[in-house]
C-alpha cells in the first residue's frame, strides 16, 4: 500500500513524499521516499523523532518523455521505523529547491507490537465498503490556473484530470478520457499519465494525472464532466492474504510486496469512472475593444524571434519568418501580418509548433511565409499581432522589433478600369510620298447610279461596320469588368487554393505523411468554409465550426482530428484512408447546393 502527500507546486516545480505502508511490526521498516521534479533539489534532512530510526538509502532518477518533452525528477530514498510500537508523526519535511522552500504534510506510521497482527475488517466495514460508489475509481477535473473559475469562448482553458484508483487495485485502461457533455470538447491531452499515490477524505489511492484543455462551444454555466472506460481489480477485503517478513529489521520490503501480490484475491469488474459535475462559467469573447487584426488567439503571447530580409524589389516574393512563444490556444493561432499592412501582400505559409509542457499549451510557434511588396523605397517594419488575454479580460496588440529595409523597383498599382477605357488609336495618316499614280476609278454604271442608297452592298457593310464599332466600346469595358470583377477574381482564387491544398493532402496521404495530411487537408476545409462564410479562411477555428455546423458535423470531427494530429501525434498512417474518407464526406456536404 501506497501513500502520498503532494508537497507544494510552484510553476513547474512538483515535490512528492510517499510511505509505502502506514503500518508494520515492531523492527521492520517501511518505504519513504522524497521525489522532486522541475529542478535541482538538496538532499532534505528527515526531522527527529524518539524511539523512530531513520537511515538514508541513496537517490534514484527517473526519466519520462511525453508529447517529445523529457522530464526528470530526483528521489531521494529512506527507510523508517522503529522496535518500539506506538503511533509515530512524521513532521514535515523541508525541502530546498533552487533556493525555494518547501513543506511536506505531515505523516503518521504505526508500528504494532512483535506478533500483534492487523486487525481484520469487520462485516460493518465491508459491507460500507462493498456499497461504496468509488469502491473501484473516480475522477475529478479542475482548472490549473485556481485564481480563475471561469473560462472564455474559445480558450483552450487548461485543466488537471485526476483518476484515483484504489490502492493495491489493478487496472486496465479502455478508452481515452471523454467529455460527457457537449459544452465542452477536450483537447491537448497528455498521451502518457504521471503517477503518484495520495490520501483523499483518509483513504488511499493510486493517483493517475493527465493535463489538458478544455474549450467550451457555447457561453453559460456549463457541466465539464469527463468519463474513463476501464477495468478495475480491487482486492477482495474478505479474504486478506498473510503478510510475512523474510529477513530481520529494516530489510527490502520488495519481497514482501511480491509476495502479497501473489497471494491476494482480487475482485475484477468493467467499470467507467465519472467525474462529478463541476460547473465552469463560460464568457464570450467581449466586443468592445476587439482589434481589426484579431483573429483568435487567446492567452498570453510574444514575439521571440523575427527574420525580415533587408533588400527588397517591388513585385518579387520573398520568406518572411517569425517565432512566438507564450502558452494559450496554439491550435488556433495564425500567422502575424507584416506591417505597415498597406504594404504588403502574403501568401499562405507554413507553421511548426513545439510544446514546453505536457499538455500543449506553453511553447513557441514558427511561421514562415512569402510576402510581396508593393512601394518603393525606405520603411521600418515588423510583424503585428493581437490576442485576448483570458487572465487580465482584455485585448492587447503586441509588435515585433522594427527593421530597415531598402525596397528598388516600380510602384505596383492597381488597375484603374477608367483609365482602361481610354482610347489611344490616332487618326489614320494617308501616305502622298509614292510617285506612282492612283489607278483610274472606274465609271459607275447608269443601273448603279440608280440604286438607292440603302440597297447598295457597300452601305449595308457600313451599316454593319458602324455597328460593330458601336457596340465594341461597350463589350470591351462588359469584358473588363468582367474579367477584373472583385468577387470573380476570389472565388478563382478560392478554388485554385482549395485545388492546391487538396492536391497536397493527396499527395502526403500517399507518401504516408500523416501531419502534412492533415495540415493540408484542414487548409482546404478553411478554404472552402471561407468561401461560404465570407471570412477570412485562416481565422477559422474548430470552435467556429462546432458552433456552427454543431458538434455531429463531419468537419467538425475533422478539425478536431486535425488539431490532435497537430499537437498530439494521435493517428498512423494505416489510419489514413478513413481520414480520406471522412475530408470526402466533408466536401460532398460543404459543396451541397444549401450550403452554397
Amino acid at each position: 500500500m501506497v501513500i502520498a502527500c503532494l508537497l507544494g507546486v510552484a510553476g513547474a516545480v512538483e515535490v512528492n513524499v510517499t510511505l509505502d505502508s502506514q503500518i508494520v511490526q515492531a523492527g521492520e521498516a517501511a518505504n519513504l521516499s522524497i521525489r522532486v521534479s522541475g529542478g535541482q533539489p538538496a538532499k532534505p534532512q528527515i526531522p527527529e523523532v524518539k524511539n523512530l530510526t531513520v537511515q538514508y538509502q541513496g537517490q534514484s532518477t527517473q526519466i519520462s518523455i511525453i508529447n517529445g518533452q523529457r522530464d526528470t525528477s530526483l528521489a531521494f530514498n529512506y527507510i523508517i521505523g522503529s522496535s518500539v510500537a506506538g503511533e509515530y508523526q512524521i513532521p514535515p519535511v523541508e525541502v530546498t529547491v533552487g533556493g525555494q522552500k518547501y513543506l511536506t504534510k505531515a505523516l503518521k506510521l504505526t508500528v504494532l507490537a512483535s506478533g500483534q497482527a492487523q486487525a481484520a475488517p469487520n462485516a460493518a466495514d465491508l459491507a460500507k465498503e462493498e456499497a461504496d460508489p468509488r469502491r473501484f475509481g473516480f475522477l475529478t477535473v479542475e482548472l490549473t490556473n485556481q485564481n480563475r473559475k471561469h473560462a472564455y469562448l474559445g480558450e483552450i482553458a487548461p485543466v488537471r484530470i485526476n483518476a484515483w484508483l484504489p490502492k493495491d487495485s489493478k487496472v486496465s485502461l479502455r478508452s481515452g478520457i471523454q467529455p460527457e457533455s457537449k459544452g465542452f470538447t477536450l483537447q491537448n491531452v497528455s498521451q502518457q499519465p504521471q503517477q503518484h499515490a495520495e490520501v483523499l477524505d483518509g483513504k488511499q489511492y493510486q493517483v493517475l494525472t493527465w493535463f489538458g484543455g478544455i474549450s467550451a462551444t457555447k457561453a453559460g454555466t456549463l457541466p465539464a464532466s469527463l468519463s474513463l472506460k476501464a477495468v478495475v481489480a480491487v482486492p477482495d477485503l474478505s479474504k486478506p492474504a498473510l503478510r510475512q517478513r523474510r529477513g530481520g529489521p529494516f530489510d527490502d520490503p520488495f519481497f514482501d510486496d511480491a509476495f502479497n501480490q501473489r497471494n491476494m484475491q482480487y475482485i475484477e469488474k468493467e467499470v467507467t469512472l465519472t467525474s462529478q459535475d463541476q460547473n465552469v462559467e463560460v464568457r464570450p469573447l467581449p466586443t468592445a475593444g476587439r482589434p481589426d487584426s484579431f483573429t483568435g488567439a487567446v492567452g498570453e503571447f510574444q514575439f521571440e524571434a523575427i527574420d525580415i530580409p533587408s533588400a527588397w524589389k517591388t513585385g518579387e516574393p520573398q520568406k518572411v519568418a517569425l517565432r512566438l512563444k507564450g502558452s494559450g490556444n496554439f491550435s488556433s493561432l495564425k500567422a502575424p501580418a507584416l506591417s505597415p499592412a498597406d504594404l504588403w501582400t502574403a501568401y499562405p505559409g507554413q507553421d511548426q509548433f513545439t510544446p514546453g509542457d505536457y499538455a500543449s499549451f506553453a511553447g513557441a510557434k514558427v511561421f514562415q511565409y512569402n510576402a510581396l511588396i508593393r512601394k518603393h523605397g525606405k520603411y521600418d517594419v515588423g510583424f503585428a499581432f493581437s490576442y485576448f488575454d483570458p487572465d487580465q479580460g482584455q485585448y492587447k496588440e503586441i509588435q515585433s522589433q522594427a527593421v530597415n529595409i531598402q525596397v528598388t523597383g516600380e510602384d505596383i498599382a492597381e488597375e484603374n478600369p477608367a483609365d482602361a477605357n481610354k482610347s489611344t488609336t490616332a487618326p489614320a495618316q494617308v501616305d502622298r510620298s509614292s510617285d506612282q499614280a492612283a489607278p483610274p476609278r472606274e465609271k459607275e454604271s447608269a443601273v448603279r447610279l440608280l440604286k438607292p442608297l440603302y440597297q447598295r452592298s457597300s452601305f449595308l457593310y457600313g451599316l454593319v461596320l458602324l455597328g460593330l464599332g458601336t457596340l465594341a466600346g461597350p463589350l470591351s469595358f462588359l469584358y473588363r469588368k468582367f474579367r477584373d470583377d472583385p468577387q470573380r477574381r476570389a472565388r478563382k482564387a478560392l478554388r485554385l487554393a482549395t485545388s492546391q491544398a487538396l492536391q497536397s493532402a493527396e499527395k502526403c496521404a500517399a507518401n504516408g505523411d500523416v501531419p502534412g495530411f492533415f495540415a493540408a487537408a484542414r487548409a482546404a476545409l478553411q478554404d472552402q468554409l471561407g468561401g461560404i462564410w465570407q471570412q477570412a479562411p485562416q481565422a477559422i477555428t474548430v470552435s467556429e465550426v462546432q458552433s456552427r455546423l454543431g458538434m455531429d458535423s463531419p468537419v467538425t470531427a475533422f478539425f478536431r482530428a486535425a488539431d490532435h494530429q497537430s499537437y498530439g501525434g494521435m493517428s498512423a498512417a494505416d489510419s489514413l484512408p478513413q481520414w480520406r474518407s471522412l475530408l470526402q464526406q466533408c466536401f460532398a456536404l460543404l459543396t451541397a447546393p444549401d450550403h452554397q
